[in-house]
């Protein structure tokens, strides 16, 4: 069996995804896989039959590959065929909203003497994203 994931960022290129995990499920008969990757890497985890790929710093408008050879065991005693799970994937993008919302003004009226700081922070962070192929 052969993988291959190309996954592009669309957002500015000053900016940056943090701690990018990519899980691609494959068939429990998997018994050797063999990787390529272009950034961050990949290793193959059988307590969740994944595929799983880590980018810790992902640029913006680039486009990353993982390719994989997958080997897998005949077995007599799986007779359904693999239904391919989704592809999950986590990921957060700061100082970017995928919506484009932004905070233009915001008065804080404390009578405590707590003093504010002029600041916001934006986050896109992926919640539970899923590709189905």
């Amino acid at each position: 069996m052969e993988v291959n994931v190309k996954v592009k960022s669309v957002f500015g290129a000053k900016m940056f995804a943090l701690g990018v995990v990519i899980k691609i499920p494959v068939p429990k008969q998997t018994a050797k896989t063999s990787f390529q990757v272009t950034s961050g890497r990949a290793k193959y985890n059988p307590a969740i039959d994944c595929l799983v790929w880590k980018i810790r710093k992902f640029p913006g408008q680039t486009e990353p590959t993982m390719s994989a050879e997958i080997e897998l065991i005949s077995t007599m005693a799986e007779k359904k065929s693999w239904t391919r799970p989704p592809i999950q994937m986590e990921f957060q993008v700061p100082m970017f909203t995928a919506s484009g919302l932004r905070v233009r003004f915001l008065k804080v009226w404390e009578k405590s003497g707590y003093n504010t700081v002029e600041w916001v922070r934006y986050i896109t962070k992926a919640g539970s994203y899923e590709i189905r192929c």
